[in-house]
């Protein structure tokens, strides 16, 4: 007799707190190997106007919000380079028609884009970072320190969404009957939202949930947040990169 095939994820049950126009990928992904994705978004993103850009030499996208609600303000430049903090940017690039030059092999920070073995800084050159509002500003300062003319377009912000105490409720009905195994965490200001967003018993439910995060950055926050829980870290935000690593530890769980 063949042995049935378990889908990886079977039973798990995945809390979802993404923006909502980006929800559905990752849980479409959760669901088609067997786990169940409880959609809750923390973020609400909120495009802001931003003026064209002049020509420039390098141009870096921080995130897919920035190539979705920024790609229009470049100017041509035939010898352009474009870069991506993460797969995921890199991915959303491609999908607008723009060639992607430097993207890290691993991970999705500033400090992966700056240590690209090809990623040439010369002094002079005209940089773009096309980001969101009250993004990092590691990059900015690196490359001003090394010569070089940076301008910024923040082209949308993050606030948190009102929440329904009724959808609140039941969420965390829900998780108290086991009915969340594990919480996604793509950002501090992720993390930071959903605290708000639940009650004082939604807040002790998180403290003793294992999460997932994307960072070494955010997996501090959570620990510095009081989250006790097992955190697990994915290599990188892209949606492969979340269900791989939820796949080991679920796998390694019923082990």
């Amino acid at each position: 007799m063949i042995p049935k095939i378990i889908p990886p994820l079977t039973g798990l049950s995945v809390l979802v707190t993404r923006p909502a126009a980006q929800t559905e990928p990752l849980c479409a992904h959760i669901e088609r190997l067997g786990g169940i994705a409880v959609r809750f978004p923390t973020i609400l993103i909120e495009p802001q106007s931003a003026p064209p850009a002049e020509p420039c030499d390098l141009v870096v996208f921080a995130s897919v919000n920035a190539v979705a609600l920024g790609h229009h303000l470049l100017a041509p430049n035939p010898t352009m380079k474009i870069a991506a903090i993460g797969r995921a940017t890199a991915a959303a690039l491609k999908e607008v028609g723009l060639q992607v030059d430097y993207v890290p092999d691993a991970g999705f920070t500033s400090e992966a884009l700056l240590a690209h073995p090809d990623l040439q800084l010369r002094a002079g050159m005209r940089v773009l970072i096309v980001r969101g509002e009250g993004g990092r500003t590691l990059m900015q300062t690196e490359f001003a320190a090394r010569g070089l003319h940076v301008e910024t377009r923040e082209v949308y912000r993050r606030v948190r969404p009102q929440v329904d105490p009724a959808v609140r409720d039941a969420l965390e009905m829900q998780w108290s009957e086991d009915g969340v195994d594990v919480v996604t965490l793509t950002s501090v200001s992720t993390l930071d939202h959903l605290r708000e967003m639940l009650s004082e018993r939604g807040r002790a439910l998180l403290e003793r949930t294992p999460v997932l995060v994307v960072s070494a950055r955010i997996a501090a926050a959570a620990r510095a947040a009081g989250l006790k829980g097992d955190i697990l870290l994915a290599p990188a935000a892209d949606d492969a990169s979340i269900v791989g690593t939820l796949a080991l530890w679920h796998s390694r769980a019923r082990a």
